[in-house]
């Protein structure tokens, strides 16, 4: 009997690789739908987030426009105002006996008449 040939050291050839099956390790931060899902959600996400801003930005500017001609008008309005005060002083003086009297000798040559001044009737 030989015993020396009797160890056979078994190899696998690089023919035999696909047969054999490939272990997975469980991921210990798995996302539950699958990454296709999760980055549909995510690009979902940042255009809701993109259009959240856009009509951010433009509410501001339309406040910041309003808030722009609410000051105007209230700029007029108290110029306004200020030309009243102007214009009621004006005539308040131009409504005063003296100076109706004034005018009225100016423009239309009639005078107030004095006590030696006579009147004819008619």
């Amino acid at each position: 009997m030989n015993y020396q040939n009797s160890i056979r050291i078994l190899s696998h050839g690089p023919l035999d690789t696909k047969i054999r099956q490939q272990l997975r390790r469980k991921k210990t931060l798995g996302f539950p739908g699958g990454t296709a899902l999760w980055l549909a959600a995510s690009k979902f996400a940042l255009v809701l987030v993109f259009i959240a801003f856009c009509i951010n930005l433009w509410l501001n500017f339309a406040i910041t426009r309003g808030e722009q001609q609410i000051q105007s008008i209230e700029a007029a309005r108290h110029q306004l105002n200020e030309d009243q005060i102007v214009l009621l002083a004006q005539r308040a003086n131009l409504m005063s006996e003296k100076q109706v009297l004034k005018r009225a000798g100016e423009e239309l040559a009639l005078f107030v008449p004095g006590e030696k001044q006579v009147f004819k009737l008619r």
